[in-house]
């Protein structure tokens, strides 16, 4: 039994990766040029899948009796107040390091169009947080290296990435696969530091949210030794966040 529960979250992420793989292909025989309605109700399905796929191999494991606790469970009404603030710092730390490198571009987007996209970020992205980190990152079976969790997650969710940025509207951060995954890695860290704090999902897809949005109005360059930079100094806070709280404890 307790060798099943430790393979879950590795068979749910092959699942999570195939399912999304699937849907991404549909959508490309669909509307391999653009979108259209159907096209953009799959995608943000493909986006919903690490979510809706974490209340079934919780379900199935007999973790939950149905939606109603799975909700309870993700979406906990009291949260910790630091977690919120950790979820804040994450957005500041990635764009502010990236400022102070000269490692942005700024569109020109005005205020408005910054507030108009928040709310699309919570299917596009946001409701991600509740499979990979508030399912995947508590039931992995890596429970005292908090650096090796992160580095094997983020493999997963770089992985996971592929079919999305497969799609011909979606803007990627850089089609160098090694840039790609360093920005990744220094996600899955900050991502990962906010759950270590957190009792639910909710300040991690703030702050996935934040930085989605941010996006429309300042752009990260993909310039290898920047990017490096940056998550090096993401990992670093992280860790010394997660090392600070655990004393605390």
């Amino acid at each position: 039994m307790k060798s099943k529960q430790t393979l879950l979250p590795y068979l749910y992420s092959i699942v999570t990766i195939g399912c999304t793989f699937f849907i991404g292909q549909v959508i490309l025989w669909c509307s391999p040029h653009g979108t259209n309605m159907w096209t953009s109700i799959l995608f943000i399905f493909m986006n919903l899948i690490p979510m809706l796929l974490a209340f079934v191999f919780m379900r199935l494991s007999g973790e939950i009796s149905g939606i109603w606790q799975f909700i309870k469970a993700a979406f906990p009404i009291r949260e910790n107040w630091y977690a919120f603030a950790a979820a804040v710092l994450v957005p500041a730390v990635y764009y502010g390091v990236s400022l102070f490198l000269g490692n942005v571009t700024f569109t020109g987007s005005p205020f408005s169009a910054v507030i108009a996209y928040f709310p699309w970020t919570l299917l596009q992205g946001g409701l991600e947080e509740v499979g990979w980190r508030w399912y995947l990152q508590e039931h992995i079976a890596i429970k005292r290296s908090f650096v090796l969790k992160m580095l094997v997650i983020s493999l997963i969710w770089f992985v996971w990435h592929f079919p999305i940025y497969r799609l011909p509207w979606v803007t990627t951060g850089s089609s160098n696969y090694l840039v790609f995954y360093l920005m990744i890695l220094g996600n899955t860290f900050t991502f990962g530091a906010v759950k270590e704090l957190s009792r639910g999902s909710l300040p991690c897809i703030a702050a996935h949210m934040l930085i989605d949005t941010a996006a429309v109005a300042m752009l990260v360059g993909s310039d290898l030794m920047m990017i490096a930079v940056l998550a090096g100094v993401e990992i670093l806070l992280s860790i010394l966040v997660v090392t600070l709280f655990k004393k605390k404890l």
